[in-house]
Protein backbone atom coordinates (compact mmCIF):
# COMPACT_ATOMS: atom_id res chain seq x y z
CA UNK A 1 0.00 0.00 0.00
CA UNK A 2 1.47 3.41 -1.11
CA UNK A 3 1.03 6.39 0.81
CA UNK A 4 0.04 9.69 -1.06
CA UNK A 5 2.08 12.46 -1.04
CA UNK A 6 4.74 11.33 0.48
CA UNK A 7 7.21 13.21 -0.60
CA UNK A 8 5.39 16.50 0.79
CA UNK A 9 5.40 14.78 4.48
CA UNK A 10 8.99 13.63 4.58
CA UNK A 11 9.88 17.34 3.81
CA UNK A 12 7.36 18.70 5.90
CA UNK A 13 8.43 16.43 8.80
CA UNK A 14 12.02 17.38 8.38
CA UNK A 15 11.42 21.00 8.42
CA UNK A 16 9.60 20.47 11.19
CA UNK A 17 11.14 18.20 13.22
CA UNK A 18 8.12 15.50 13.30
CA UNK A 19 8.92 11.73 13.45
CA UNK A 20 8.38 10.50 9.63
CA UNK A 21 5.48 8.01 10.25
CA UNK A 22 3.05 10.79 12.15
CA UNK A 23 2.08 12.73 9.53
CA UNK A 24 1.27 9.50 7.11
CA UNK A 25 -0.87 8.41 10.08
CA UNK A 26 -2.70 10.93 10.57
CA UNK A 27 -3.60 11.25 6.99
CA UNK A 28 -4.39 7.88 6.87
CA UNK A 29 -7.07 8.51 9.51
CA UNK A 30 -8.45 11.75 8.21
CA UNK A 31 -8.85 10.13 4.90
CA UNK A 32 -9.08 13.59 3.10
CA UNK A 33 -7.83 14.51 -0.15
CA UNK A 34 -7.48 17.76 -2.24
CA UNK A 35 -10.99 19.67 -2.88
CA UNK A 36 -12.83 17.76 0.04
CA UNK A 37 -14.48 20.07 2.83
CA UNK A 38 -16.09 18.45 5.85
CA UNK A 39 -18.40 20.23 7.68
CA UNK A 40 -18.18 19.54 11.60
CA UNK A 41 -20.98 19.81 14.11
CA UNK A 42 -19.39 22.98 15.60
CA UNK A 43 -19.91 25.32 12.66
CA UNK A 44 -16.15 24.71 11.71
CA UNK A 45 -14.95 22.96 8.45
CA UNK A 46 -12.13 20.36 8.14
CA UNK A 47 -10.20 21.10 4.77
CA UNK A 48 -8.26 19.28 2.34
CA UNK A 49 -5.75 16.24 2.69
CA UNK A 50 -5.28 16.33 6.21
CA UNK A 51 -8.79 17.66 7.15
CA UNK A 52 -6.88 20.80 8.83
CA UNK A 53 -9.59 22.77 11.12
CA UNK A 54 -11.00 26.30 10.27
CA UNK A 55 -10.07 27.30 13.69
CA UNK A 56 -6.49 27.36 12.14
CA UNK A 57 -7.69 29.87 9.37
CA UNK A 58 -6.70 32.88 11.48
CA UNK A 59 -2.92 31.87 12.59
CA UNK A 60 -2.21 30.62 9.51
CA UNK A 61 -3.19 33.27 7.77
CA UNK A 62 -1.01 35.55 9.82
CA UNK A 63 1.46 33.14 10.16
CA UNK A 64 1.92 33.25 6.32
CA UNK A 65 0.97 36.96 5.36
CA UNK A 66 -1.62 35.44 3.29
CA UNK A 67 -5.49 36.85 2.81
CA UNK A 68 -7.74 34.49 4.73
CA UNK A 69 -9.46 33.60 2.26
CA UNK A 70 -6.45 32.45 0.17
CA UNK A 71 -5.22 30.37 2.93
CA UNK A 72 -8.69 28.44 2.69
CA UNK A 73 -8.49 27.77 -0.77
CA UNK A 74 -4.76 26.60 -0.75
CA UNK A 75 -6.06 24.18 2.81
CA UNK A 76 -8.72 22.76 0.68
CA UNK A 77 -7.34 21.94 -2.51
CA UNK A 78 -3.44 22.50 -2.46
CA UNK A 79 -2.15 18.28 -1.33
CA UNK A 80 1.42 20.27 0.08
CA UNK A 81 0.21 23.50 1.41
CA UNK A 82 -2.63 21.52 3.64
CA UNK A 83 0.72 19.05 4.33
CA UNK A 84 3.22 22.12 5.33
CA UNK A 85 0.39 23.32 7.73
CA UNK A 86 -0.66 19.87 9.26
CA UNK A 87 3.28 19.85 10.10
CA UNK A 88 3.01 23.45 11.38
CA UNK A 89 0.21 22.59 13.42
CA UNK A 90 1.89 19.17 15.27
CA UNK A 91 4.78 21.30 15.84
CA UNK A 92 2.87 24.10 17.63
CA UNK A 93 1.12 21.11 19.63
CA UNK A 94 4.72 19.43 20.16
CA UNK A 95 5.50 22.71 21.40
CA UNK A 96 2.91 23.11 23.88
CA UNK A 97 2.92 19.75 24.97
CA UNK A 98 6.92 19.80 25.74
CA UNK A 99 7.39 17.40 23.04
CA UNK A 100 5.06 15.13 24.36
CA UNK A 101 4.35 12.82 20.61
CA UNK A 102 0.92 11.17 21.90
CA UNK A 103 -0.82 14.20 23.38
CA UNK A 104 0.22 16.36 20.28
CA UNK A 105 -1.38 13.90 18.12
CA UNK A 106 -4.59 13.87 19.94
CA UNK A 107 -4.57 17.64 20.54
CA UNK A 108 -4.81 17.52 16.25
CA UNK A 109 -7.75 16.24 16.94
CA UNK A 110 -9.03 17.43 20.43
CA UNK A 111 -8.41 18.92 23.31
CA UNK A 112 -11.04 17.10 25.04
CA UNK A 113 -9.56 14.45 26.92
CA UNK A 114 -11.93 11.37 26.02
CA UNK A 115 -11.59 12.12 22.17
CA UNK A 116 -7.71 12.99 22.19
CA UNK A 117 -7.02 9.80 23.69
CA UNK A 118 -9.39 8.18 21.41
CA UNK A 119 -7.86 9.85 18.49
CA UNK A 120 -4.12 8.88 19.59
CA UNK A 121 -5.43 5.19 19.44
CA UNK A 122 -6.36 5.73 15.96
CA UNK A 123 -3.17 6.86 14.68
CA UNK A 124 -1.08 4.88 16.33
CA UNK A 125 -3.04 1.70 14.73
CA UNK A 126 -3.12 3.82 11.68
CA UNK A 127 1.08 3.64 11.47
CA UNK A 128 0.88 0.13 12.65
CA UNK A 129 -0.98 -0.46 9.61
CA UNK A 130 1.09 1.67 7.59
CA UNK A 131 4.31 0.57 8.81
CA UNK A 132 4.21 -3.19 9.58
CA UNK A 133 6.20 -4.50 6.60
CA UNK A 134 8.94 -2.01 7.77
CA UNK A 135 9.19 -3.08 11.00
CA UNK A 136 8.96 -6.85 10.46
CA UNK A 137 11.37 -6.52 7.50
CA UNK A 138 9.39 -7.61 4.46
Amino acid sequence: MGIPYLACMALVASLYHLPPRVLPAIQAVEGGYPGLEHPDTNGTRDLGVMQVNTVWLVPLARYTGTPMATVYRRLRDDACYNIAAAGAIMRTQMEATHDGLLRAIGNYHSHTPDLNRAYQLRVMQSAARLFAAAQTGQ
